[in-house]
């Protein structure tokens, strides 16, 4: 009776671990190193078409930024460096230096000193970033019932990827946050986060 609780209990492990690390196969893990470096090569170079290729045309591409403090969100059929983004600018500059982190470390952003308190590339797995931002909007603005962010509310579809490093001039935004979302087995860009620079 012992061994055979025992045995349940093991079962039980394995199949919670399976679970857990359902989203992080080794293919996954190929395919998204992969993207990541796609997507940060596009933003740097400014090359919309590298980036598109991981955007649904179902969903589109969400922008979440800050206008006087406030967390805004803007949805996008795709990247178009023509068109405001939200709040990016052409101005902005990244250097994509770091190698990457697979692990749960992000990096975090001191809005007070406006640098990021530790530099690195920092690919989250099974992240819960999209619920965080959803659960910052009011209710009645409804964000939640948006299918970009009904898609990425399962934290094992999504990865959150954070190039933290700090500018090197004045006046420039340096660092790039976005969230890939695992849709219908493939992984996709479905938002940008340039909350770390505030418009006003």
């Amino acid at each position: 009776l012992i061994d055979m609780k025992n045995y349940i209990y093991t079962l039980l492990l394995l199949l919670c671990s399976f679970s857990f690390t359902h989203a992080q196969t080794a293919e996954d893990k190929k395919y998204v190193s992969m993207a990541v470096t796609d997507i940060l090569k596009g933003f740097q170079t400014k090359n919309s078409d590298g980036m598109n290729k991981y955007v649904n045309k179902d969903y589109g591409v969400g922008i979440l930024f800050k206008s006087g403090g406030d967390l805004g969100f803007v949805l996008n059929e795709d990247i178009d460096f023509g068109m405001p983004l939200g709040y990016i600018q052409k101005a902005w500059n990244i250097r994509n230096e770091f190698p990457m982190q697979l692990g749960d470390a992000t990096g975090e952003y001191d809005l007070k000193n406006k640098k990021w308190k530790k530099e690195g590339l920092f690919v989250q797995f099974n992240s819960n970033a999209v619920n965080a931002y959803a659960d910052q909007f009011l209710e009645q603005y409804g964000v939640k019932d948006q299918e970009i962010f009904k898609i990425s509310s399962n934290a094992k579809n999504v990865v959150f990827v954070t190039l933290a490093e700090n500018t090197r001039e004045k006046a420039t935004v340096n660092g790039f946050r976005f969230v890939m979302t695992k849709i219908e087995g493939q992984w996709f860009l479905t938002f940008i986060d340039v909350t770390e620079y505030d418009a006003e």
